[in-house]
């Protein structure tokens, strides 16, 4: 099916080269050519527009600045997940300061109680 579509489309390219170019048969042979040859034009020495090397070069521009931006995202992810660490161990510590301080007074309360009595001595 796709063999058939191909040949109908080379059939109507060599026809229609054929009524653009006249007698001289300038252009089916260009029809005839394969893509990405150099064709012979009717008119003067113009290169067709757009080169392969140019479209080579702006694919990779675009390959290295999509990584690019792909590298930025994964830092500031990075960078992101830092941040929020950093602020969960320092509510943890802070809640771990808290809760020491609620628990210490008691037993040290208790050691100053003990140090004055063996101060004073036995009652």
């Amino acid at each position: 099916d796709a063999d058939a579509e191909q040949a109908a489309d080379a059939e109507a390219a060599a026809g229609a080269a054929a009524t653009v170019g006249g007698d001289d048969g300038c252009c089916a042979d260009a029809a005839a050519g394969a893509v990405g040859q150099d064709m012979q034009m009717p008119y003067g020495d113009f290169e067709p527009f757009g080169r392969e090397d140019t479209a080579q070069e702006l694919t990779q521009a675009s390959i290295h600045e999509s990584d690019a931006m792909v590298d930025q995202l994964e830092r500031a992810e990075v960078a992101e997940e830092k941040r929020a660490v950093f602020r969960a161990l320092t509510r943890l510590r802070g809640a771990a300061i808290t809760s020491f301080d609620g628990v210490a007074p008691p037993p040290t309360g208790k050691v100053g109680e003990v140090a004055r009595e063996e101060k004073r001595g036995p009652a």
